[in-house]
């Protein structure tokens, strides 16, 4: 039996260059206290789980994974750009070892720590006040 409708779509790109003509784009970007970089095969679904991780245990703690390509030196500039205070790495040998490379992005003193997958959500709420 036909029924009657409508329909509408707009792409992303369109709806941002209209934003931007009309002048209602944010004027900071988006801030995050973590920042998940990755790189190898199997990381982003790894950093997806700990990002949804660090959010259920801390709903308030602002979280950004990187989603897309680049290496290493491109993803630490979105992450200082995001205002990040701290950076997890997951690369290929943390992968393999189960673990995540904390570094410390504002704190230049204290360098990076290695710790296991399942103390790194303790280690941001004690370094970051949660």
């Amino acid at each position: 039996k036909p029924i009657p409708g409508a329909g509408f779509a707009l792409g992303m790109e369109r709806l941002c260059l209209l934003l931007e003509t009309l002048n209602k784009l944010p004027e900071t970007p988006a801030t995050a206290a973590v920042y998940i970089v990755h790189a190898g095969e199997g990381s982003s679904t790894v950093a997806l789980r700990l990002a949804e991780q660090l959010r259920d245990k801390m709903p308030a703690l602002a979280v950004l994974s990187h989603c897309g390509g680049g290496g290493f030196k491109s993803q630490f500039k979105r992450a200082d750009k995001a205002g990040a205070e701290i950076a997890l790495i997951l690369g290929e040998q943390e992968l393999a070892d189960g673990t995540v490379t904390v570094k410390f992005l504002r704190d230049t003193g204290r360098g990076q720590e290695t710790l296991a997958i399942d103390s790194v959500a303790a280690t941001v709420a004690a370094n970051l006040g949660y």
